[in-house]
C-alpha cells in the first residue's frame, strides 16, 4: 500500500481516514471503529459516535452489495468540527442486519446538506458488483479513493433518462430537514414497494428506482428541492397519490427536535480521564462524597424440629411477610410511590411461588430447620439468577435477595434498621441494592445511587427514577474501591461516575446541572398548562390514584381529573367488606378534591392473588385467568351492588358527567350487558344521574371486538399493563419474566391502534391508564395512535405535558407510524435516541 497523501477534489476523504484490513466482532463495534477514525482525523468529537450508533437503530445503514454508510443524528452536528468520511474495510465482513453482511463501512460527518452529495457519489458504485468486490479487497488505499470520486474517470457517467410512455406524472417539494436520506430514502422506497407499478423519481439529469433505497440516495437531493415521481402499471394513479402525501407529510423526518430538548447527559470538559461507565438508570446529576452502602444481611444457623411444625412455621412467617407487603401496599404514608406499590405486589407474588415453597419444604422434610431451608434455597436461586445472560432476568437477583431477608428477619426477630450514613449528603455506592433498601433511602441525604451491579430495569431503578435520584446500575467493582468522602460527579442520564473530579470539571457540571433544574423548574411551573401540541391537538393528562388522599397531590402535580381510581384500598387488609356508606364517603372526599375535574372509577378488580377472607375467592393456579375484575363482580353481585349504589349516590353530589364508570376485566360482550343491566337497574332505583360507562381494553379478545364493544360502551381505557401481560403470554409479575413483558412491544401498539380505529369509527374517545402513558416516549407514541387521555402517576405528569408540548401532532403520528413498523420492542425503545423523530 502506498503511503503517499491523496485527497480528493470532491470528497473530504484522505488516506489517514481508510483503514484496510480491519477485523471487529459485530455491527456497533464496526461503527466505532469508523467513528474513532473520524475522530483522529479532527473531523468529529468523539460524542458523535454514540450518535452514530443511536441513528442506527433508526434506519439501516446498509445499502447492499457490502456497504454501509453509518451517520449520526441532525440534532448532534455541533458536535461536528467539520465534514468528512472514513473508511473502514473489513475483508472477512461483519453482520450488519440478520441477512446483510457488509465489508465497507463508511462512516459520514457531514455538518450540513453537503452529505446528500456525498451519498449520491458513494452510490454510484452500488450498480457494479465488481467495483463493490474491489473496494472490500483491495490493499490499495487508493483504489477506495479512486472509486468514491465523483465526475472523475472512475466514477460512473450520469445515466441518460429515457422517456417512459404511458406513465402518470406528479412534481411534489420535499421537504423535511435533511434532505432525501436514509430514513426519508427508507420510507419511500417501503411505501412504493406495496404498488405493482414502475415507479421513477427524477430530479435533474438523474432518474431513480423508487423501489430502491440505495438508489433514491443517488439522486443527491436536497430540501426544499422539486421531484418528479413517475408510475406506470394498473395501479399508478393511486401509487402517486399515496406518495405525494408521504413526500407533503416529510417521509418521517419532520419536527426533529433540538439537541438541548433530547440531550441528557453531560459532556464532561476534555481533560477529564477518570471515569467509571455504567449503564443509566435514572436521569439527572449529582455532586457530593461517595459512601459505601453496606447491606444487612443475615444468616442463620441449622437447626433441627420436627417436620410438620417447622413447615407450619414457614408458612406462619410468610403469611406475615405477605401481610408487611400489604400494609406497604396500602400505606399511602409509608408507600406513596405507585413503582413501589408494583413492585412489593411482585415480592408478595415471589413470596407465594409454589415452586419456592416446595424447595423449601423439601429440605424441611430432610431435617433441616424452616430458617435455615428458606436461606438455602433463596441464595441457591440467586445464584441461578444472576448468572444469566439476560439482563432482565439477572436483575431479579436483588428482589429475591429482598425477601428473603424480609423472611429471615420475621424468622429471627430482627426488626429492619434504616442504614448508617454520613451526617451529610452523599452519592451512596453498593454492589447492589434492594428495593427496600432503595426506599428506605432518605433523597434529601442521598443524591445519588451508583452500584457496581444490577440493570436499567431492575426494581431498584425503578424506583430509583421514581424517586428522582440520578442513578447509575452495572458500574463494576471498581465503584467499590472508592474511598468513603471521595469527592465525584454521578451523571445519571450518561450513565458514568467521574471520581475525584477537579475545580474545572466541577464547575462544568454544576453549570449542566442547573440546567436540568432550570428545566424540571420549568415543567413544574408549567404544570397546570395543557398538554396542547405545536400544532393545536390537545391531550388530557390525567392520573391514576389509589387512595382519597391522592386526589388532591394529583391536582397540585398539574393532573386535569383522574382517569384511573383504584377502589381496591377499599376492600383490602379488612375482615369485613366497606359498608356503602363507607364507599360514598371516600368517593365524595375524592369529588370534593378534584372541585369539578372528571373523575373514572373502576369497579372493584380485585381475584385469587389477594388475600381477601371475607370474599370467599378460592385459590387458583392463575389467579390472572380465574375469577378477577368483572367476572367476580357478576358472581358477587352483593359486593358489587353496594359499590355501584355508593358510586352513583356520589356522582348524584358533582358536577353533571364529571363521574364515569369503568369496568374491568371485560372479555365478552356477555360481560358487559351484565355490568350495564346490573348498573342501570341500580340507578333506577336511587332515581340517581346518568353516569358514562366504561370498560378497560385489557384482553386481546376485546380489541378484536372492538367494534361491537365501542357501540355499546361509552368509552375505552386501555390497562396496557395487562394487555401486555395477555398478549405476550408473560405473566408481568413473574419473578424472571416480568420486566420482558413491555408495553411498547409492537404487537400491543398495534393492538392499541386497531382499538382506536375501532373506537373512532364509532364516535367514542379512547384513553390508557397503564404504565406506557406515564413515559415520555410512551405518551408520544401513544398520541400519535389516536389515544386522546393519558392516565399517569402523578410524577410523571409534567414531563409527559412538556414532552407533548414540544412537538406537533404531525409528528407524533409519523413517530407512531415508525412504531408500528418495527419488530421489537427494543427497536421501539430505540426511537427514542437523541435527535429521533418526536422523542
Amino acid at each position: 500500500m502506498t503511503t503517499t497523501e491523496t485527497r480528493s477534489s470532491d470528497l473530504p476523504l484522505s488516506l489517514r481516514t481508510i483503514r484496510l484490513g480491519a477485523t471487529v466482532t459485530d455491527k456497533a463495534s464496526a461503527i466505532r471503529a469508523a467513528g474513532q477514525l473520524l475522530v483522529d482525523a479532527g473531523y468529529i468529537e468523539a460524542g458523535y459516535i454514540d450518535s452514530m450508533l443511536a441513528r442506527e437503530g433508526q434506519a439501516n445503514t446498509c445499502l447492499g452489495h457490502g456497504i454501509a454508510i453509518p451517520h449520526g443524528q441532525p440534532a448532534h452536528r455541533s458536535l461536528i468540527k467539520q465534514t468528512g468520511l472514513a473508511v473502514l474495510q473489513i475483508p472477512a465482513g461483519v453482520r450488519w442486519n440478520d441477512d446483510q453482511i457488509v465489508h465497507v463501512v463508511i462512516g459520514i460527518a457531514a455538518r450540513g446538506d453537503e452529505h446528500l452529495e456525498i451519498l449520491a457519489a458513494l452510490t454510484d458504485v452500488l450498480d457494479d458488483d465488481a467495483a463493490a468486490q474491489r473496494l472490500a479487497t483491495t490493499t490499495d488505499a487508493n483504489h477506495i479513493l479512486a472509486a468514491l470520486r465523483r465526475g472523475e474517470p472512475a466514477a460512473k457517467p450520469a445515466a441518460v433518462i429515457e422517456p417512459w410512455p404511458d406513465a402518470v406524472v406528479i412534481d411534489v417539494v420535499l421537504i423535511g430537514h435533511a434532505g432525501l436520506h436514509a430514513r426519508p430514502a427508507t420510507n419511500f422506497a417501503e411505501i412504493a414497494a406495496d404498488f405493482s407499478s414502475e415507479i421513477r423519481v427524477v430530479h435533474g439529469d438523474r432518474a431513480a428506482n423508487g423501489k430502491a433505497m440505495a438508489s433514491l440516495l443517488r439522486l443527491g437531493v436536497e430540501s426544499g428541492v422539486t421531484l418528479r415521481i413517475e408510475a406506470r402499471g394498473s395501479d399508478a394513479d393511486a401509487a402517486l397519490a399515496v406518495l405525494a402525501e408521504a413526500v407533503a407529510s416529510g417521509l418521517g423526518d419532520v419536527d426533529e427536535p433540538a439537541a438541548e430538548e433530547t440531550a441528557q447527559a453531560w459532556t464532561p470538559p476534555e481533560t477529564v480521564t477518570s471515569v467509571i461507565v455504567g449503564t443509566s438508570a435514572a436521569p439527572g446529576m449529582a455532586i457530593a462524597p461517595v459512601f459505601r452502602f453496606r447491606a444487612e444481611m443475615l444468616s442463620v444457623e441449622d437447626t433441627h424440629g420436627e417436620p410438620e411444625a417447622e413447615i407450619r412455621r414457614l408458612d406462619r412467617v410468610i403469611a406475615e411477610a405477605n401481610a408487611d407487603l400489604q400494609r406497604l401496599e396500602n400505606d399511602a404514608g409509608a408507600c406513596p410511590l405507585p413503582a413501589e406499590v408494583e413492585i412489593f405486589k411482585a415480592h408478595q407474588a415471589l413470596m407465594s411461588d409454589p415452586e419456592l415453597h416446595a424447595d423449601v419444604v423439601a429440605l424441611i422434610r430432610e431435617g433441616h430447620g424452616a430458617p435455615w431451608s428458606w436461606q438455602q434455597i433463596i441464595e441457591r436461586r440467586v445464584d441461578e439468577v444472576r448468572r444469566l445472560k439476560n439482563e432482565r432476568l439477572a436483575g431479579r437477583a436483588a428482589d429475591l435477595r429482598d425477601i428473603g431477608q424480609r423472611v429471615l428477619r420475621l424468622f429471627s426477630g430482627v426488626v429492619s434498621r434504616d442504614p448508617v450514613l454520613p451526617a451529610g449528603q452523599c452519592i451512596l455506592v453498593a454492589d447492589d441494592l434492594t428495593p427496600s433498601d432503595t426506599a428506605r433511602l432518605d433523597p434529601k441525604k442521598i443524591l445519588g445511587l451508583c452500584t457496581a451491579a444490577g440493570g436499567p430495569t431492575s426494581h431498584t431503578a425503578i424506583i430509583a427514577r421514581a424517586r428522582g435520584l440520578p442513578a447509575v446500575v452495572g458500574a463494576g467493582s471498581e465503584v467499590l474501591s472508592l474511598p468513603d468522602g471521595a469527592m465525584a460527579i454521578l451523571d445519571g442520564g450518561g450513565g458514568r461516575l467521574y471520581p475525584h473530579p477537579e475545580e474545572f470539571a466541577l464547575a462544568s457540571a454544576k453549570e449542566f446541572q442547573a440546567h436540568l433544574a432550570q428545566h424540571q423548574a420549568t415543567a413544574d411551573a408549567d404544570r397546570f398548562r395543557p398538554a396542547l401540541t405545536s400544532d393545536g391537538h390537545r391531550v388530557e393528562i390525567v392520573a391514576n390514584i389509589g387512595h382519597a388522599g391522592e386526589a388532591a397531590e394529583a391536582v397540585e402535580s398539574g393532573a386535569e381529573g383522574v382517569g384511573l381510581l383504584r377502589t381496591e384500598f377499599l376492600f383490602l387488609g379488612r375482615e369485613t367488606a366497606p359498608t356503602e356508606d363507607e364507599q360514598f364517603l371516600s368517593y365524595t372526599e375524592m369529588i370534593r378534591a378534584l372541585n369539578g375535574l372528571p373523575l373514572i372509577i373502576r369497579t372493584l378488580d380485585i381475584g385469587g392473588d389477594k388475600v381477601v377472607p371475607y370474599l370467599g375467592l378460592a385459590h387458583e393456579e392463575n389467579p390472572f385467568l380465574g375469577v378477577r375484575g368483572i367476572r367476580l363482580c357478576l358472581r358477587r353481585p352483593d359486593v358489587f351492588k353496594t359499590q355501584l349504589r355508593a358510586i352513583y349516590r356520589a356522582a348524584a353530589t358533582a358536577e353533571a358527567g364529571s363521574v364515569k364508570i369503568m369496568f374491568p376485566m371485560v372479555t365478552t360482550l356477555e360481560d358487559l350487558r351484565a355490568a350495564k343491566q346490573l348498573a342501570e337497574s341500580v340507578r333506577a332505583e336511587l332515581g340517581a344521574p346518568h353516569c358514562d360507562l366504561g370498560i378497560m381494553v385489557e384482553v386481546p379478545s376485546v380489541v378484536l371486538m372492538a367494534r361491537e364493544f365501542a357501540r355499546e360502551a361509552d368509552f375505552f381505557s386501555v390497562g396496557t399493563n395487562d394487555l401486555t401481560q395477555y398478549a405476550l403470554a408473560i405473566d408481568r409479575q413473574h419473578p424472571e419474566l416480568g420486566k420482558e413483558a413491555d408495553a411498547l412491544h409492537p404487537a400491543v401498539l398495534r393492538l392499541i391502534d386497531l382499538t382506536v380505529k375501532a373506537a373512532t369509527a364509532e364516535g367514542k374517545w379512547v384513553g390508557v391508564c397503564g404504565g406506557a402513558a406515564g413515559e415520555p416516549l410512551g405518551a408520544s407514541i401513544l398520541t400519535g395512535l389516536g389515544v386522546t387521555e393519558l392516565s399517569m402517576s402523578a410524577p410523571s405528569l409534567s414531563a409527559v405535558k412538556v414532552k407533548l408540548r414540544g412537538t406537533s401532532l404531525k409528528a407524533l403520528r409519523s413517530l407512531a407510524q415508525r412504531a408500528l413498523a418495527c419488530s421489537t420492542a427494543a427497536e421501539v425503545r430505540a426511537l427514542s435516541a437523541p435527535g429521533r423523530g418526536a422523542d
